[in-house]
């Protein structure tokens, strides 16, 4: 019998599911529980903070929530959990590589130079730690600049030349932390003071209790693809496809946040799953959210996740697409979420007990 761990946040929070047509909950975690229960599994459900870690969980299933709280905070901790039991043996779902991917740009756009097909390549990305680093970009304008943790197109930015790219990196970089609103004057104030001593004294500029660095996210600068009124969302679960388009905002390059969803057409279905096929090809994973351009031409992924994305398109859907004889072919009918899922993971699960 299979052992299979669902790990849960301090909420009893479990990934992403979509209540309506503007709020997300999480997924029914006693359903998923149930489904792998009924089959040949041993499962249970715990959070993070009860999990045994005096246990060897050697050849354990793991099922795992992560967060985007702000700061990533506690997806750090998650990330540490998921390492270390990773390297005891255990198999995470996802592995740690893609979830550190998850709400980090930066990591995965260094992903996407690994990949094997170049066709998923055509956005180049330059990753930097800091705004101050990116000042030394010079790959030419217009470039689109990015948080290297956000979601719904917060932060992004489109800079058409040098001036605007010096402002957008800043507002997209800089950040705030303090402990409370007293250690935010303070550490403020002792910026200050520090300035006006390296202004005094210059040659006093090199000296480290004197650094006045401003404190920033990493962030990435990429090319600026043209001629694109939206994005496609693509799910793959397990085999299966799920599509829809999104407009961008009204007067905006960015399609997502636009909560704009539409069909996709049929004469258009076939060349986004032949290069959505590509990515899930590249990716040994059961379950992968992808966002997808289309300039009149060529394709572009924009950007994918393993671990924690939107699941619209799979629950508005009435229909989906699978590649079976050299082929697509169409299957009619709602899906549930839950079901989905598990099945995903049964599949490979299954297949990574019979790789060798």
């Amino acid at each position: 019998m299979k052992k299979l761990i669902i790990l849960t946040d301090e909420y009893s929070a479990f990934l992403v599911s979509k209540a309506d047509f503007r709020n997300f909950t999480s997924m029914d975690v006693l359903k998923i529980s149930q489904w792998f229960g009924e089959r040949d599994y041993n499962v249970r459900v715990c959070k993070f903070s009860e999990l045994d870690l005096s246990v060897n969980y050697r050849d354990y299933f793991f099922l795992y929530q992560t967060s985007e709280a702000p700061g990533a905070f506690y997806k750090r901790y998650i990330e540490d959990l998921i390492y270390f039991l990773e390297k005891q043996g255990a198999v995470m779902m996802p592995c740690h590589e893609y979830l550190k991917a998850h709400h980090n740009k930066v990591f995965m756009e260094f992903m996407r130079l690994r990949f094997n097909d170049d066709s998923l390549k055509t956005i180049k990305s330059t990753c930097y730690g800091s705004w101050v680093d990116a000042l030394t970009y010079d790959k030419g304008f217009p470039a689109v600049i990015k948080p290297a943790s956000s979601s719904a197109g917060v932060g992004v930015y489109l800079a058409h030349n040098r001036k605007e790219y010096k402002k957008y990196i800043k507002k997209t970089g800089r950040i705030i932390i303090a402990s409370g609103l007293k250690d935010l004057v303070l550490t403020s104030f002792k910026n200050l003071v520090k300035k006006i001593i390296k202004f005094l004294y210059p040659s006093r500029k090199g000296y480290v209790q004197l650094d006045t660095s401003p404190v920033s996210s990493a962030l990435v600068v990429q090319n600026f693809i043209p001629g694109l009124d939206g994005d496609y969302r693509v799910l793959y679960f397990g085999g299966r496809y799920y599509c829809m388009y999104r407009k961008n905002r009204p007067n905006d390059f960015r399609a997502s946040g636009s909560g704009m969803f539409f069909q996709v057409p049929d004469d258009e279905l076939e060349g986004i799953l032949d290069f959505a096929r590509n990515l899930a090809l590249e990716i040994d994973f059961p379950l992968i959210g992808m966002d997808i351009g289309f300039d009149g031409k060529s394709y572009h992924l924009i950007e994918f996740q393993m671990i924690n994305f939107g699941t619209s398109a799979l629950q508005r859907s009435k229909f989906w697409h699978e590649y079976q004889n050299g082929k697509w072919v169409k299957f009619e009918g709602k899906s549930n979420l839950e079901e989905e899922f598990s099945r995903s993971f049964d599949a490979f699960i299954n297949r990574y007990q019979h790789k060798d």
